[in-house]
């Protein structure tokens, strides 16, 4: 173990990449809408350097319901409202992206990490609890009929059923990576390093924390927690403070011991204050000579 680096006791190895080596790994968030735009947003990832590709798969649209309805003066009209998708058609819409994604990235050795981000946690999956787990555990089966075509799928802590799903992946030959986004505050310190401790314990291959800082006394405590979690976990340890004022740390994480940073090649940020990846390339070249 190397002071002042994200190296761990315990790094995993998803095809050519390992994550919790000396260096931080550079992900690049696939956010596309449908199936082909991810696709193209992959390609371009991996011809921009990405080590690894995080599929937005909460961000795919679902078609939505129009229903024909009474309008004034009961003139025909068409009205449009969300579709409440069943989970085992959202695990198979989720499935076709991660194919179409793994399908483009073939023969590269950049893995795949699945994640469907919940509204609840800033992202584009509005639904219940239940609805989460349920179609996450239906694609994860999938997935390990399918070996190869993710190395890992995500996993909010909130949503309950941690352990659960790890076992689950394991035996479809995945790993987990367990998430806590706070897109209004930056929890204390105690509630940090208790998110990140249960993550582990629940047997999550990587354990990652994302908050949003009131400012730089929020950054500092966040990088310090960063630093006492890669101290007393075993597994990699992802801490980012997102917005501009969390920015150094996306760049300089690694310092403080975050195993992995997210940057952009081409399409939309999937969270504030991602940078592009060239930039980030070049930070971690002189941090990390």
């Amino acid at each position: 173990m190397v002071p002042g680096s994200p190296v761990c006791p315990r790094p995993v190895t998803w095809q050519q990449l390992t994550l919790g080596g000396p260096v931080p790994a550079v992900a690049v968030a696939i956010t596309g809408d449908t199936v082909a735009a991810c696709a193209d947003q992959a390609r371009a990832a991996r011809r921009a350097g990405a080590d690894l590709i995080e599929l937005r798969a909460d961000l795919l649209a679902v078609p939505a319901d129009t229903t024909p309805a009474s309008g004034p003066e009961d003139t025909p009209a068409a009205i449009t409202k969300p579709v409440r998708w069943a989970p085992q058609e959202l695990a198979g819409l989720w499935l076709a992206a991660v194919r179409a994604v793994a399908a483009e990235l073939h023969g590269s050795g950049v893995p795949v990490l699945l994640t469907v981000r919940t509204a609840a946690e800033g992202g584009g999956l509005d639904t219940d609890d239940v609805t989460y787990r349920a179609a996450l555990a239906d694609v994860i089966e999938r997935l390990g009929r399918e070996r190869g075509a993710a190395a890992a799928v995500d996993v909010e802590l909130a949503r309950g059923d941690l352990p659960r799903l790890v076992r689950l992946a394991r035996r479809a030959g995945l790993d987990v990576v367990a998430s806590s986004h706070d897109f209004m505050a930056t929890p204390d310190d105690v509630e940090m390093l208790r998110r990140l401790h249960a993550m582990q314990d629940a047997g999550a291959a990587v354990a990652k924390i994302a908050v949003t800082p009131a400012g730089p006394a929020d950054v500092e405590r966040l990088a310090g927690a960063a630093a006492r979690a890669r101290g007393e976990l075993d597994i990699p340890v992802v801490a980012i403070a997102m917005g501009q004022a969390g920015t150094v740390t996306r760049l300089a994480g690694g310092v403080f011991g975050s195993a992995l940073t997210f940057a952009t090649a081409g399409s939309a940020a999937s969270a504030p204050g991602q940078l592009p990846l060239a930039q980030v390339r070049a930070a971690l070249a002189v941090l990390h000579p």
